[in-house]
């Protein structure tokens, strides 16, 4: 303890290109909150709501006790950062060390506790997305910053073999037909029925689809230095397989367009002399005849069916995301910027025709809440993203660009979106800073 109140009164600052703030030199997370942020971690990645849906937590459903609509990971987070700040050594510190360096993560906190009082006192739609969504994300970012780095040494191994697993779990629902953790939808005639898209152990294909794609991309500019160069390329191989079967039609496009830049880097540097080892070499000449051979066999089997329906026929969700713009500008000026009556944006959903949703996280928080709380709720979130990037390797804005991009294609953060967490998890040990100090918070 007199190491660490001896250092408190020197901060250090990070020489690199980056603009850094001053940073104290805070201790990390003591063992006992090490072990419970080990079960944090599987618990929210391994537990989506369809293997809770699956284990009898009625999380999905429509009905139900409205305690279970909130993630289990959830309620552990709040009890692991409240048991993190009473144990903390140094409250004072860690008080300065959050406003030197978390002011964009709180400024978000106050603007999702704004929507949330609106929420409530306006009888609105989006009571869950401020637990599972808003409150569970800067819990979160709040605490990533005191894991060890041999913490995030092992976080980062186990997020390797998480993703090797969910692919070939996805890869086997879509070939067997079989739905391991089935999701359920319910359309608004109050039907359910059962998604075809495989989910793995993700929740959700549009999900599994967005955070895959991050992953690959992350691990082509460079990201989880764990993982060796002789497995890197089998991996985004796999991940690239199961992107087929989550069947994100926009995730996919995204990921095939940067591995076609990606691999027609990699031709220009063989073209203009660049020495590449013997076995890479080697390995590019045979995956081209085996990676034919391989989808030639995938689409005579049928691999590729549900994917091109997709492509052909969507649901209306391309309509959805037309015909979302001329119901904004219905409104009146006091509804466009704070929400119009409830009931009225229910009837109006349906005489738009937009029964399943918005297909806009941005537009769809403006219709239900007004326009004033959903630019504070993305401007939070883009705050969120600069604190982040600011304390890990700089080609981390990268996978945040196609994150940004991706999130905005579908209902997202609008709802209940355990994404965001995981995204922040995934970048935060994928990226971490490789001279960043063993001993101080940064």
């Amino acid at each position: 303890m007199s190491d660490h109140t001896a250092d408190s009164a020197a901060p250090v600052q990070r020489t690199s290109s980056q603009v850094q703030p001053v940073r104290l030199r805070l201790p990390f997370a003591g063992p006992n909150i090490q072990k419970m942020l080990a079960v944090y971690f599987l618990l929210v990645f391994v537990f989506s709501g369809t293997v809770l849906d699956t284990l009898g937590y009625d999380y999905s459903a429509i009905e139900g006790s409205q305690i279970t609509k909130i993630h289990p990971a959830t309620y552990f987070i709040v009890v692991l950062f409240s048991v993190f700040v009473v144990s903390y050594p140094r409250k004072r510190d860690l008080v300065s060390y959050y406003l030197a360096t978390k002011l964009g993560t709180i400024f978000f906190f106050c603007a999702a506790t704004f929507a949330f009082i609106n929420i409530v006192l306006g009888g609105r739609n989006g009571f869950g997305m401020y637990f599972d969504t808003d409150l569970h994300l800067f819990l979160c970012c709040m605490l990533l910053p005191f894991v060890p780095p041999e913490g995030m040494v092992k976080l980062e191994r186990f997020l390797h073999g998480f993703f090797a697993v969910n692919a070939m779990l996805a890869i086997f629902e879509l070939v067997s037909g079989i739905m391991v953790f089935p999701l359920t939808t319910y359309s608004p005639d109050g039907t359910t029925t059962i998604e075809a898209r495989a989910v793995a152990l993700l929740g959700h294909p549009l999900h599994a689809a967005t955070i895959t794609c991050i992953y690959i991309v992350s691990l082509l500019v460079g990201g989880g230095k764990l993982l060796q160069a002789g497995w890197r390329t089998p991996m985004i191989v796999l991940q690239a397989a199961a992107m087929v079967a989550f069947g994100g039609r926009t995730a996919l496009v995204v990921t095939l367009i940067i591995l076609m830049v990606a691999l027609s880097w990699q031709a220009i540097k063989f073209a203009a002399g660049h020495r590449f080892s013997r076995g890479t070499v080697m390995m590019a000449i045979a995956a081209i005849p085996l990676g034919i051979a391989i989808v030639t066999a995938l689409a005579l089997a049928g691999f590729f069916d549900q994917l091109l329906e997709r492509f052909t026929e969507d649901g209306g969700s391309a309509r959805s995301r037309l015909v979302m713009f001329p119901l904004w500008g219905s409104f009146s000026w006091g509804d466009f910027l704070w929400g119009p009556d409830p009931d009225y944006i229910r009837s109006q959903m349906y005489s738009f025709g937009m029964e399943w949703g918005i297909e806009n996280p941005f537009v769809h928080i403006s219709i239900y809440q007004g326009v004033v709380i959903s630019s504070l709720i993305v401007l939070g979130l883009l705050l969120v993203f600069r604190d982040a990037f600011r304390r890990l390797e700089p080609h981390v804005i990268m996978p945040m660009i196609v994150y940004l991009m991706l999130v905005n294609t579908f209902g997202s953060f609008a709802g209940r979106f355990l994404n965001l967490t995981l995204f922040m998890i995934l970048v935060s040990a994928l990226f971490r800073r490789q001279d960043a100090s063993t001993r101080y918070v940064v």
